[in-house]
């Protein structure tokens, strides 16, 4: 449902003022408030919506800050949080690193997300239940580009809410979990059991697949376009490739992770002299996102959380930590990921992945939403031999810089291998609290805190109360 939070179902078009330099279909007016008549009168008003949506993705309470680098790698344990005092943020963050759910900072946040997040469903959903009626309106591609990525965005949103809010299916996929919200006005709808959210996910992807098929082409990336690398055709595969894997069923994960990963060379993996350049230097990654977010306050944002000017900053972890992350005492000195997106400040270190020292608008903006090396990684866990999977985790480690895995090891041994991977491939993106959720890990490593009784978020109490919530 849209509880109580139907008043923010504005289509967040003022934000395409920050967007100013955008090229071709997202050149849009900044608006405050557009009525729902006027804004869908012609093709431009659903590709405004769709671009406020976009924008509106990028805010700090959602993918800008806390559904990446924040609150989801907090719950991580990716950090020792530096300091206590009054500061909120510390203290919030301290509370959600020991999983305190009924802190009032950090029910605070859980219910921005919440609230934030079906905003923008609501908005996609609005431009969903009308765009058909107005397809004629349309030029060239641009219907199918438009209602493609609203039905992608649309599952890509569900699902996240899905892995915060839902009981992960290896424990219970029969659980009610959260609503799937098709329609656009004020009500109550219902708590959807987990298996039906991943089957109402795939069923808007695999419409959007055909819907964005038609070219699959990407643009040139490293572009000042923000439109570079928003959702497409890859995208959607690698966001079907994530579900199946999550759901369990790891033949439909591998074959859709394949299809990705026999295209490679529309993503190529990063250059190592762009990762360590001086001037522009490609800290995320770009050339490998199949799906890039543009968030325009990514300065303000994480330099506020990953910089400082003196001490350490207060999202950042300690030099034991991070060197035996890197494991620089045995090879992993060489890893690209470890020389060029970490810093170390003092006595501990930090990621500077989001660090905007470019003068490219489109690295100094980007947040990576679905990875390339999460094809790879998907694809070494689900292939049909261990030395399969070894020869996939192996390519990525090869474009990181290091030294080949024995194709012989064990299955254990790989499985290890592929945790390692998503730390420090994943670090300040919010992707590892969901992989140890996913496979019900009794611990998140660095937590003695039983992980089981803490992997689902609880609901908002305005949630709970407006939507009769009560077990």
């Amino acid at each position: 449902m849209y509880p109580r939070y139907f008043k923010q179902l504005i289509i967040f078009a003022l934000f395409a003022v920050m967007a100013a330099g955008c090229k071709k279909w997202l050149d849009v007016s900044p608006k405050t408030q557009i009525r729902q008549r006027e804004l869908f009168e012609n093709e431009q008003g659903f590709l405004d919506a769709l671009t406020g949506v976009y924008l509106k993705l990028g805010s700090s309470n959602l993918y800008g800050q806390q559904m990446t680098y924040g609150l989801l790698d907090v719950m991580a344990q990716c950090y020792n949080i530096t300091f206590a005092g009054s500061d909120n943020a510390s203290n919030t963050f301290r509370q959600a690193g020991v999983y305190n759910y009924a802190d009032d900072r950090v029910k605070t946040r859980i219910a921005a997300i919440w609230s934030e997040t079906y905003a923008c469903i609501a908005n996609l959903d609005n431009v969903l239940v009308q765009i058909d009626e107005k397809k004629k309106q349309f030029t060239l591609d641009n219907f199918d580009r438009v209602k493609g990525q609203a039905l992608a965005l649309r599952a890509y949103l569900h699902f996240d809410l899905l892995r915060l809010f839902g009981t992960a299916p290896i424990v219970d996929g029969a659980k009610p979990s959260i609503p799937y919200v098709t329609t656009f006005g004020v009500g109550v709808y219902p708590l959807l059991p987990v298996n039906d959210v991943i089957a109402n996910c795939l069923k808007d992807l695999a419409e959007a697949e055909q819907l964005l098929g038609g070219n699959k082409e990407v643009n040139i990336l490293y572009s000042e376009d923000p439109t570079s690398n928003y959702m497409n055709y890859w995208a959607v595969k690698g966001l079907e490739a994530r579900i199946h894997l999550y759901a369990g069923d790891k033949p439909k994960a591998l074959a859709a992770a394949q299809e990705v990963i026999g295209n490679q060379k529309l993503f190529p993996f990063v250059e190592p002299s762009r990762a360590s350049a001086t001037i522009n230097r490609d800290r995320l990654y770009a050339s490998e996102h199949l799906f890039t977010l543009q968030v325009y306050k990514l300065k303000d944002y994480a330099e506020a959380y990953t910089k400082s000017s003196s001490g350490l900053p207060l999202l950042s972890t300690t030099t034991s930590k991070t060197r035996a992350l890197f494991e620089t005492t045995s090879g992993g000195s060489s890893d690209i990921r470890f020389n060029y997106s970490f810093v170390q400040i003092g006595s501990g270190y930090a990621t500077s992945k989001y660090w905007q020292e470019a003068t490219n608008t489109y690295l100094k903006n980007i947040v990576p939403m679905v990875r390339l090396s999460e094809m790879y990684y998907i694809a070494a866990e689900c292939a049909a031999t261990t030395e399969e999977g070894v020869g996939y985790l192996n390519t990525v480690r090869h474009n990181r810089g290091l030294t080949l895995l024995n194709a012989n090891i064990t299955a254990d041994k790989l499985k290890a291998e592929i945790l390692k991977e998503y730390k420090k491939e994943c670090y300040g993106e919010g992707q590892l609290f969901y992989y140890f959720k996913r496979i019900n890990n009794p611990l998140i490593d660095g937590s003695s805190k039983d992980a089981t009784r803490v992997y689902v978020l609880p609901l908002p109490e305005d949630e709970v109360e407006f939507g009769k919530r009560f077990e």
